[in-house]
């Protein structure tokens, strides 16, 4: 019988489980050879499905052998979220702007992504055993906010690039490109809740609610609603404006009216 713990990694296995034939779909509609693939979007979506994938089997695993160092990997695995999340955000962004005439270069995005995988390797060091430890508790606890701030700072970023990306691409003829700012900027809501609740776990007390370690029920369903739902939105949106994008788009002279459908 499950406790409410398996019961939600149940659930994240529901959630998750589907975005990975998704993904093989994507690949196989639009392809790897043409230079506005999805690439950007699939691989985030394999770390991030990959990662609570992973975050279920071993919370199950764990609750089966009653085993708190499982446990507390589980509960890692489950706050590694953001990273993927947001490089989601920036691969969304890197799509719309591939084909767009005078669009953003790729090269104004990347330096985002180096940041962020920086980012979560100081939070993912500093949270190693911050909740099973006290040792060097003050140290980790340094990292993680330090981590969270950069957090902060690249979705702020990411914010003002969609805002000037969606000025490109109001031409009727980047309806692909205009989905792909318009689910960023929708996903923006959810991701903000996201990262004010992870701001809240290390620049609060580890014994308030916030504590994704705490065997609360209150906690327990708060950390689902953050660190699940609220990225699974962004990733089931940013999923659907992939499945449901045009197969192909070129440019077939240099200015802004110059993009059409490869298939008409």
């Amino acid at each position: 019988m499950f406790d409410l713990s398996g019961a939600i990694y149940l659930i994240e296995l529901a959630f998750y489980a589907p975005i990975i034939p998704a993904i093989v779909f994507i690949v196989l509609l639009h392809g790897t050879k043409h230079p506005y693939t999805w690439r950007p979007i699939v691989i985030p979506l394999i770390m991030i499905a990959g990662l609570r994938i992973a975050a279920a089997g071993v919370g199950l695993a764990a609750m089966s052998s009653r085993d708190t160092g499982l446990q507390a990997t589980a509960t890692l695995l489950d706050t590694i979220g953001l990273a993927p999340v947001l490089c989601l955000l920036i691969g969304l962004l890197i799509r719309a702007n591939a084909p767009v005439y005078k669009g953003l270069p790729v090269w104004a995005f990347l330096p985002l992504q180096m940041i962020v995988i920086a980012a979560t390797v100081m939070t993912a060091y500093g949270g190693r055993d911050l909740y099973t430890s006290q040792n060097r508790q003050e140290q980790d606890l340094r990292l993680m906010r330090a981590g969270i701030v950069i957090f902060i700072a690249i979705f702020v970023g990411v914010i003002v690039l969609a805002l000037f990306t969606m000025l490109k691409v109001r031409v009727k003829f980047y309806r692909t490109e205009r989905a792909a700012v318009v689910c960023a900027l929708l996903c923006v809501p959810f991701l903000s809740v996201r990262l004010v609740y992870s701001a809240g776990s290390v620049f609060s007390d580890a014994n308030t609610v916030l504590n994704p370690m705490s065997k609360d029920g209150n906690s327990i369903w708060l950390h689902f609603l953050m660190v699940i739902v609220m990225e699974y939105m962004v990733t089931l949106s940013s999923t659907a404006v992939a499945l449901t994008a045009r197969k192909v788009v070129i440019l077939t002279a240099g200015s802004a009216n110059s993009l059409k459908d490869e298939e008409t």
